[in-house]
């Protein structure tokens, strides 16, 4: 037994453990990351409690509105305890560590399964901190509400547990079938990274939206927030575990709690001995497989696969280029990002501009009402993509850096070096004409701009684009980071992301001063013909600098090629 808990003691340690900073800089950088995350979801906590002391205040003891707070509390245990069901439960990397323990397999596998419910246990407490205690509190709550809440939080996880037991199982199997495909782990880990960051802005969105209700003039959100929850906690008897638990939080007599109690008690260690036998099986042919190699079988190689097909050569270099990024999932996933961050962001835009105000109009309503609305709503957007886009893809302002060692090769290449640089600078470009074109569909959706301006932005960020990804790639070309072992230490060359944005800048700054006179001229009279003219000049304006930046690219990139040395 004493053993047993040291391994508990051990994996828990392990999993928290913090690698010591010895820069001061890095120990400050971290400390300020850390309260701006703090800070990034303070309002959104100080939101959840608000709402939870409004909903205690009206639920009046009703044990389905309790219950479904506890729903929810584990629906968020959930989702941060999933990821240490799958490192944790199901990662055999440390077998070879672990099994010459004088502990057995099970052991090893219940130990595991300690740490993972230590971790959700603690992420209750924090959970109930901000939902069942402002809840509690809200509804006038007797004092044993609060003793049971500490019992709560042993119980709380049980049903999360079998939920991400259920969950990370075909999950962890289909990663380990896939682990050699780096193009499907990229886009899983892309799929992660969207989810999340859409539930945070949605929750975000929900807090800011309703944290007011209590207001005189916020009553017909209340009362349809009200006509919700009661249709949802009517449901809530099915998960009979919640219901006595709820029942028992507050019970009016003591026999009745104690009672109510009991039965949530045996119907969660029910649940918990499911979740053992699932993961215990499934725990042991993760750990053969693992033994054994992996389980992963070799493909022989075909003649097709043998077979050299001409593609031209800057077609070569760019699908060779494109195989290459895919391979590698830290350089794919951040050169992806940027085609899904920006979309997304315009739908962030979208819901925060169109929620309701004060007088029951959306912002967007009254913005799109104005007559200015579509010329200054297509240069902010096309200064949004200019900015941001510019410095989202990673394929642009990192081309020679990414290549790291393999780049001293193409000195020993029989092609031209600005081909090979154009082959970089198309590929960084149709990576940023997918997100322009995907951005500028959303505009169109969300933000009710006209097509045909959809069109023009489009257009002018393509060139803008090139034109960008010529003077970033030459930037890159004068200093590039090489020698790296993985990617993540190339993306510390700030200074490459610092000047891409600071072109965005420039070139937003410039199409806005030649904007300007015809936003002028068109606030006067409103001729349709004005705005065209305005993008008429501006896409030469775009075509002008594409090809100025293209030149300037082809001219110094020879002498800043042969100054790199093997």
């Amino acid at each position: 037994m004493k053993a047993f808990l040291e391994l508990i003691k051990i994996l828990f340690i392990q999993q928290y453990r913090i690698k010591p900073i010895g820069n001061k800089k890095k120990q400050i950088g971290t400390i300020i990351a850390l309260v701006v995350l703090a800070l990034c979801f303070l309002p959104m906590i100080i939101g959840m409690a608000i709402i939870m002391y409004y909903i205690g205040n009206i639920s009046a003891g009703n044990v389905g509105f309790c219950a479904l707070l506890i729903l929810m509390c584990q629906s968020l245990v959930m989702l941060f305890g999933l990821p240490a069901i799958i490192s944790n439960v199901f990662n055999c990397k440390d077998a070879d560590k672990l099994l010459p323990l004088p502990l057995k397999p099970i052991s090893i596998f219940s130990a595991k399964l300690c740490v993972v419910y230590i971790n959700e246990v603690l992420t209750t407490v924090l959970v109930i901190l901000v939902t069942l205690l402002p809840f509690g509190i809200g509804s006038g709550a007797q004092v044993g509400f609060y003793f049971l809440l500490v019992l709560a939080t042993l119980l709380i996880p049980m049903l999360p547990m079998l939920l991400g037991t259920i969950i990370a199982m075909p999950f962890v199997a289909l990663t380990l079938k896939l682990s050699k495909n780096s193009v499907v782990k990229t886009i899983m880990q892309i799929f992660l990274f969207i989810t999340i960051f859409a539930l945070y802005f949605a929750l975000l969105y929900f807090t800011g939206a309703m944290s007011g209700m209590e207001n005189a003039e916020n009553v017909d959100i209340a009362t349809m927030l009200i006509q919700k929850l009661n249709g949802l906690s009517n449901s809530m008897l099915y998960i009979h575990s919640n219901f006595t638990l709820a029942s028992a939080m507050l019970a009016t007599s003591f026999g009745t709690g104690i009672l109510n109690l009991l039965i949530s008690t045996a119907e969660n260690v029910l649940l918990i001995t499911c979740v053992i036998l699932m993961s215990l099986a499934f725990y042991n042919w993760m750990l053969r497989t693992s033994l054994e190699g992996g389980g992963n079988k070799k493909r022989k190689a075909t003649s097709k696969d043998l077979e050299v097909k001409n593609k031209g050569l800057i077609k070569e270099l760019i699908f060779t280029d494109l195989k290459r990024v895919s391979r590698d999932s830290q350089l794919g996933f951040s050169s992806l990002m940027g085609i899904i961050l920006l979309p997304v962001m315009v739908i962030v835009f979208f819901f925060v501009l169109n929620s309701m105000g004060e007088d029951g109009n959306s912002s967007l309503e009254i913005l799109y009402g104005l007559n200015l609305y579509q010329p200054l709503a297509t240069l902010a957007i096309l200064a949004y993509m200019s900015m941001l886009g510019i410095t989202a893809n990673t394929l642009g302002i990192f081309p020679i850096s990414r290549e790291n060692k393999s780049f001293y090769m193409v000195k020993s290449l029989p092609i031209s070096f600005n081909k090979y640089l154009l082959s970089k600078v198309i590929l960084a470009t149709s990576v940023m004409l997918i997100c322009d074109f995907i951005t500028c569909l959303f505009v169109v959706i969300f933000l009710k701009i006209m097509w045909y301006w959809g069109i023009t932005m489009l257009l002018t960020m393509t060139l803008v684009g090139f034109g960008s990804m010529c003077i970033t790639t030459l930037i890159d070309l004068k200093s590039p980071k090489l020698g790296w072992t993985n990617f993540n230490q190339s993306l510390k060359n700030a200074k490459n992301s610092w000047l891409a944005m600071l072109i965005g800048l420039i070139t937003s700054l410039i199409t806005a001063a030649i904007s300007a006179p015809f936003i002028y001229w068109y606030s006067v009279n409103s001729a349709w013909f004005v705005l065209l003219i305005m993008w008429i000049i501006v896409i030469i304006c775009a075509i002008a600098y594409a090809l100025v930046c293209y030149k300037i690219m082809t001219k110094k990139a020879s002498a800043y090629f042969d100054k790199i040395e093997a």
